[in-house]
């Protein structure tokens, strides 16, 4: 035997019940899928359009795979071998579990199912057949069942031969799964053979058995395939596929938490799997033969409503979460549940929780297809072909015949195909997208870098211009207001009819000073002040001794002075020069002091006398040398203040940090 079908040695053990050791036993999964999947909206959307299009051969593909593999499950779930090898009219009697018969044998029908009071009081079911064989077929005969409930034991001429019976705790399919079982020929004889089969369920399930086929190993193994493969294979791939587009889904929406329901699809998937993964350890309950897994069909369907809401773009509301509320109350009932009637009840209440839910889902997709949403089209169609074979087990369930085969999971498998294939459309349209918006930016920004240099090329040509523009006014009047003066003053003087050439040199001596302030105001300091004094220092240096004055050079280092351009540089010597050369003229001084020194408000520049004089002094000066100085400074954004005392004059101009 196979799958969740266990089979043991043959044993001589009584007629009745069988001992299943610590094993479970309890009722069957119930697998009602029905896992929507096109997510709300496309990625890829034309422009002027907010929803996704999709081909007419999209649509066509998932019809016609759901209805291909729909049919292709129930013709294999149904393909039964020739009727001439079938076995309809056993004799069977019913016994207690002691062995003793409880009814006198007559013959059954088959498929045959057991009256519910058989279970409840615990019957066994014997049938008995007897089939000739020649010396020819006791080898390579074989005997088929393609189904029962819930366990058969066979015996050949008085041997047994099989035990099988369905393991319900871990049921991954709800529907019965087919029994094969290769005679041995050391038990079978030459003319009639007894085949004795006994049926029994566990309480509260009706026992069934479908027909019996008897006949050659080769020709029935087939058979036995195609149900296998439409019961238990199939259902299997599906649970798989589900985990693994669940983890897909899951790592979808943890990067685009924005599409709930790639979120919603994620969880009704994985408690799919869940229920159907062989993985998951057995949980029974006291009291109870059935498994809690059975409840989490509840929690899968809330799960696919919530993504159909995704899915038809329904608006989110606070009380979305009290969908939530039934499947809580059912699995709380059915987990504490004291009796037997209790559960059994709780199953059938989310039988009927799962065709509402169903049902719910079905009218939200439906208007919002109305409405022109394809998505909930493509997901209403799939959904409602799976809807129908749910309905169909349903009704299996509720009343149950002696032909149970369940075909909403393996349905289910061709509504996984039509999930991956929207979700593979959108994943690949996603991609055109973002490739053509990658292009459109990298597009973009070319020409947006082009039109910037070129931009930052003209801004700069013009910057320059006017840089050179304002340098030359600069100079232009640095040139008129100090060497153009002293030239016309000298002029003036040669040209009178009494030169004086003591005024003649000192014009000239105070021309050549301007133009050496002017030349080096034109060199690139940096912002250093030191180099800046440094550079006057050694022009000056000569002059303060041919006056006979001694210069105390204190400067010390201080941080560079940001914005300290030509222009500012220019004033700052001025200002300087102007200071010194009031103390030659006017202070009968023997000293010069040149310090510098670093405040809280900036940097400080001190030129100090130890003379006599008052000419330095404000007011005291004919000229405008004072004025120029100060005029100077409020250029500059610095301050000057000079002060006179009995140890000379003081001129101090406080510099700001950074010039405008």
């Amino acid at each position: 035997m196979h799958g969740p079908l266990r089979m043991h040695a043959a044993r001589d053990t009584p007629s009745g019940h069988h001992d299943n050791g610590s094993d479970g036993h309890g009722f069957p999964q119930h697998h009602f899928p029905g896992h929507p999947a096109r997510p709300r909206r496309a990625l890829s959307a034309p422009a002027g359009s907010g929803q996704a299009r999709y081909s007419s051969w999209s649509i066509a593909w998932l019809i016609a795979a759901l209805i291909l593999l729909s049919l292709t499950a129930s013709l294999l779930a149904f393909h039964a071998p020739d009727d001439s090898q079938a076995i309809r009219d056993p004799l069977c009697e019913a016994r207690h579990a002691d062995g003793t018969p409880a009814r006198p044998a007559h013959r059954l029908t088959l498929p045959y199912a057991a009256p519910a009071a058989d279970s409840q009081a615990g019957y066994v079911t014997a049938c008995r057949i007897d089939i000739p064989l020649s010396a020819d077929a006791l080898h390579g005969t074989a005997l088929f069942i393609p189904s029962f409930i819930d366990s058969v034991a066979i015996a050949v001429n008085g041997r047994r031969v099989a035990l099988a019976e369905l393991y319900l705790m871990r049921n991954l399919r709800f529907a019965t799964l087919p029994a094969f079982v290769p005679l041995p020929a050391g038990v079978l004889r030459e003319g009639v053979n007894t085949v004795e089969i006994q049926l029994w369920a566990r309480p509260g399930r009706r026992a069934s058995l479908d027909r019996i086929f008897i006949g050659n190993e080769a020709a029935l193994r087939p058979y036995f395939h195609a149900r296998w493969f439409a019961s238990a294979v199939l259902p299997t791939l599906v649970v798989g596929a589900g985990l693994a587009l669940a983890l897909v889904f899951a790592v979808l929406w943890t990067a685009r938490p924005r599409e709930r329901e790639f979120g919603w699809l994620s969880a009704a998937l994985l408690l799919g799997a869940l229920r159907g993964s062989v993985l998951i350890p057995d949980f029974g309950l006291n009291l109870s033969d059935r498994p809690l897994w059975n409840i989490f069909v509840a929690w899968e369907t809330t799960a696919i409503l919530m993504f159909c809401r995704a899915v038809a773009r329904a608006p989110r509301r606070r009380g979305e979460w009290l969908w939530a509320v039934p499947p809580l109350a059912l699995t709380l009932v059915f987990a504490f549940g004291a009796t037997e009637a209790v559960a059994d009840g709780v199953i059938r209440t989310t039988m009927a929780l799962i065709f509402v839910q169903l049902l719910a889902a079905l009218w939200i997709l439906g208007r919002a297809a109305v409405r022109g949403n394809q998505e909930a089209l493509i997901v209403l169609l799939g959904l409602a072909m799976l809807f129908a074979f749910v309905v169909r087990d349903f009704v299996m369930v509720l009343f149950p015949g002696p032909n149970l085969i369940f075909l909403a999971r393996a349905v289910y498998g061709g509504f996984l195909a039509a999930v991956t294939l929207l979700m593979i459309l959108r994943f690949v349209r996603a991609m055109r997208e973002l490739d053509n918006t990658s292009d459109v930016l990298r597009e973009r920004i070319a020409a947006t870098q082009a039109e910037l240099h070129k931009t930052y090329g003209e801004l700069r040509a013009r910057r320059e211009a006017e840089a050179i523009e304002r340098e030359r006014n600069r100079l232009m009047c640095d040139l008129h207001d100090g060497l153009g003066g002293d030239l016309v003053s000298m002029l003036a003087l040669a040209e009178s009819p009494q030169p004086r050439p003591e005024e003649i040199a000192r014009h000239a001596r105070s021309a050549l000073t301007d133009m050496r302030l002017i030349i080096s105001s034109l060199e690139d300091y940096g912002g250093n002040l030191l180099l800046t004094l440094g550079t006057w220092r050694e022009r000056a240096d000569p002059q303060l001794r041919a006056a006979g004055l001694r210069l105390v050079w204190a400067v010390r280092d201080v941080p560079v002075l940001s914005g300290l351009g030509p222009a500012q540089i220019l004033d700052i010597l001025r200002i300087l020069q102007e200071a010194v050369t009031n103390i030659i003229r006017h202070a009968d001084a023997r000293t010069v002091t040149i310090e510098t020194f670093d405040t809280e408000q900036g940097t400080v520049l001190a030129i100090s006398d130890d003379g006599t004089g008052r000419a330095a002094t404000p007011g005291t000066s004919g000229g405008h040398g004072i004025g120029n100085m100060r005029l100077r400074a409020r250029r500059l954004g610095a301050h000057l203040d000079i002060t006179r005392s009995a140890q000379g004059t003081r001129v101090t101009l406080r510099l700001p940090r950074q010039f405008a």
